[in-house]
């Protein structure tokens, strides 16, 4: 057993104490150093799995359990706490472990674990209020919870080669299929190198998935650090795009990357529309009826289909802020490299305006429209900020964006503007971007001046606008151009069809009767006689029926 000596002084009197470490908390630190000193660091890997009936079942009231028993530690602690006491972390966990096996049917490091996510919540709450944000300890009853299984203890994989995980002595395994865990560099992850395993389910998709944890190498860029150059890439974050990124390259100009998210809108566009008429449906309807029963599915199924959804755009928005990020710190790191040698080492800074809690009680404030405050109520910000972090390993600092979209960033005048595009109304100045952009340029000079705007005359911005899911190519708009014609949805008759595809539809002509294929934009076409000589579109006339 692990003993650590502790200094205390106390009205000049010095005394020793003695502080006993439990061996599973002393293994569990002596880990984690040792995967500090490899460079290791922690990922997670989200795989679906099908469980048989029976599994199905003892997983199910494994979960009601973790449930019943994370609310009665809840009751505990806060009686404890009524009562004038302190427990600590190992407190709540003794208290889990000095339950009946009637109260946790499964095994102990699964109990544990429900103890040592409990007290990371208090944690967070606590962390949360020393900032000065509103929060609330853990008091909320909960109906299910994931199962947690620990390494070479909750979960082995069998002489077959399969995955079993265990709910403890007497009690029967669940017993899956090898899942295939792949990192982020596209490969395999053997099971050695697996931590704790938690087996979730998702009520509205209706099925069950596992939450591996794996270590990895680390490729965290390096942060801010003193006497080490650092570069500052802010992040002007929105709804219509998601992430404007600014920063300065060596060359004197200013970077910045706008990332746009019209497939999130469009998803929970569509998902609003149908739930809200899915729901319209079931006020109709008697509870409980089998039409009851078939609407709730549909309700569940969109919305289990647009959380998948949003989940990739999220995804998608990040990693392409990730690579910009890289791009800015290797340019950096080149030029220092040049200047001070080969050992150079450039941090990285990353700073965003603080919008947190704009999204908060849009209800009762009232401070917007109504579809204004439903897009702020459904802003996945929180979560893209984390999957940032997640993949840079860096710490997202946050500072006072105010009228960062209204100030030019050539003369420091204000000029409140409608739309995408900031004309200043300077008339010697006359400076225009894009909105998003000049609001990133603003951050990052906030940042680097202690939160005062500077004027830069010789500010020299390039753009780049990127769309988070890739969009079509040229050929894949002409094809679809194409059949488009063929099935008599596009030209002059089609109504409704033909203006709302009208910006994103290539150019079509229509030669008596013909429906000719289009060429992509910037591709020279021959049309003669109803044909065109673009390659790979099909170069027959289809005659229309």
């Amino acid at each position: 057993m692990a003993v650590s000596e502790g200094v205390e002084g106390v009205e000049g009197v010095v005394r020793a104490e003695a502080r006993v470490v439990p061996p599973a908390v002393a293994a569990r630190l002596a880990s984690l150093r040792a995967r500090k000193d490899a460079g290791l660091v922690g990922r997670t890997a989200v795989v679906p799995v099908w469980l048989s009936r029976t599994d199905h079942a003892r997983a199910h009231e494994a979960c009601h359990a973790a449930a019943g028993l994370w609310n009665q530690t809840v009751t505990w602690l806060r009686g404890q706490w009524t009562a004038g006491e302190r427990p600590g972390k190992e407190d709540v966990r003794r208290f889990v472990t000095s339950l009946p096996s009637e109260v946790r049917p499964f095994h102990a490091h699964t109990a544990q674990a429900v103890a040592y996510d409990l007290w990371d919540a208090v944690a967070t709450s606590r962390a949360n209020r020393a900032q000065g944000l509103k929060a609330r300890a853990p008091w909320r009853e909960k109906k299910y919870r994931p199962l947690s299984f620990t390494a070479t203890f909750g979960w082995r994989v069998t002489p077959e080669g399969r995955l079993a995980l265990s709910l403890g002595r007497g009690r029967g395994r669940i017993v899956l299929p090898m899942p295939h865990v792949i990192s982020r560099d596209g490969r395999p992850v053997s099971a050695a190198s697996w931590g704790e395993i938690r087996l979730c389910w998702d009520r509205n998709a209706r099925s069950w998935s596992l939450h591996v944890a794996y270590s990895a190498p680390g490729d965290a860029l390096p942060g801010p650090a003193v006497g080490r150059p650092t570069v500052t890439v802010a992040i002007d974050e929105g709804i219509i795009n998601p992430m404007t990124f600014a920063a300065p390259l060596p060359d004197g100009s200013m970077s910045v990357l706008v990332i746009n998210g019209r497939g999130g809108r469009a998803a929970k566009r569509q998902r609003n529309k149908t739930v809200a008429k899915l729901t319209s449906r079931m006020a109709r309807c008697k509870n409980g009826s089998r039409k009851h029963r078939r609407l709730l599915a549909a309700k569940k199924k969109i919305e289990a289909k647009t959380e998948r959804r949003l989940h990739d755009v999220d995804h998608q928005v990040t990693a392409k802020a990730e690579k910009f990020t890289r791009e800015v710190h290797a340019a950096w790191t080149k030029h220092h490299r040049e200047i001070s040698g080969p050992d150079a080492i450039v941090g990285v800074r990353l700073v965003a305006g603080d919008v947190r809690g704009i999204e908060r009680n849009t209800n009762t404030k009232r401070r917007a429209s109504r579809s204004t405050r439903q897009q702020l109520s459904q802003w996945s910000r929180g979560r893209q900020d984390d999957f940032l972090q997640y993949k840079t390993g860096l710490v997202l600092e946050h500072i006072s964006e105010a009228y960062s979209s209204q100030t030019c960033p050539l003369c420091n005048e204000r000029t409140k503007v409608r739309g995408r595009e900031y004309v200043c109304r300077n008339i010697t100045c006359g400076f225009r971007l894009h909105r998003d952009a000049v609001g990133g340029v603003n951050i990052q000079a906030l940042a680097v001046n202690d939160g005062q705007f500077r004027p830069d005359p010789d500010l020299r911005v390039e753009v780049m606008y990127r769309r988070a899911q890739p969009g079509w190519s040229p050929l894949q708009r002409s094809l679809h151009a194409y059949h488009q014609d063929v099935l008599g949805r596009s030209g002059t008759g089609a109504g409704r069809e033909a203006r709302r595809s009208a910006p994103n539809r290539a150019t079509r002509s229509i030669t008596a009767g013909v429906a000719v294929v289009p060429s992509p934009r910037g591709d020279s076409t021959d049309q003669t006689d109803g044909t065109t000589t673009l390659a790979g579109a099909g170069r027959t006339p289809v005659h229309a029926t």
